[in-house]
């Protein structure tokens, strides 16, 4: 996502459901430092379920506090409720090629990440978290800072994403357990909902249009169990 984006998707064949959670969870990285490593078994996600009460959750605040909390190494079990939108997308212009990630998370913030390939080298930004929104009302607007990625970290500008987007779908069911590298679990529960969006990228001097095979609107309880004790 926190849950939040980078993986940001797995592959385009999975179910939307599939494609958010590995959203959510990746963007969570940037967010949280929750890596997410191979889904729990399911005796350990049982395991998980029944310890969480013998320490009562407690409720984060919206904002960054969450992740405050997760990072500090907080052994209290975590419960965040988190709306927000995930994008993910890629261009080609001629010789340049793009990709574009925009994550709006209500606990954890907005990131936002863009890489561009030309003849001339690579390029990339990006930022997260922050407060900007930029997904407003079915209109996507985002200003990424863009440096070469060549070690010098050359300023090169900005890129500018802009699109729309509206319900494609109804709302799917979210249920997964997950074990991150830290010994926590992250139990998710709640819906996601499929969006048709369009968008483009002026970068480089460049007006690049997008594909965004992964797009969707999420409503969701995160719970986060730490197993390493207390």
């Amino acid at each position: 996502m926190g849950t939040t984006a980078r993986t940001t998707a797995r592959s385009a064949t999975r179910s939307t459901a599939g494609n958010a959670a590995a959203c959510l969870i990746g963007v969570g990285m940037l967010a949280a430092n929750l890596a997410a490593a191979p889904a729990a078994s399911a005796a350990q996600a049982a395991q998980a379920a029944q310890a969480a009460p013998a320490a009562p959750a407690a409720p984060a605040a919206p904002g960054t506090g969450a992740a405050d909390r997760l990072r500090a190494g907080d052994r209290t079990p975590v419960r965040t409720a988190e709306k927000g939108y995930a994008l993910f997308c890629t261009g080609r212009s001629g010789d340049v090629s793009v990709v574009v990630d925009l994550y709006q998370n209500s606990a954890f913030g907005t990131h936002a990440s863009l890489s561009v390939e030309t003849p001339d080298g690579e390029y990339g930004g990006g930022y997260g978290p922050e407060e900007t929104a930029v997904f407003d009302g079915g209109a996507v607007s985002a200003s990424v800072p863009v440096r070469r990625l060549d070690g010098s970290g050359e300023p090169a500008g900005s890129a500018t994403v802009t699109g729309t987007y509206e319900e494609a779908g109804r709302p799917e069911r979210v249920r997964e357990v997950i074990e991150d590298p830290a010994g926590r679990f992250v139990i998710t529960r709640g819906t996601n909902t499929p969006l048709d969006a369009t968008a483009s990228v002026e970068v480089l001097g460049r007006t690049v249009p997008l594909t965004c095979p992964t797009a969707f609107a999420f409503d969701l309880t995160v719970l986060r169990v730490s197993t390493t004790g207390g």
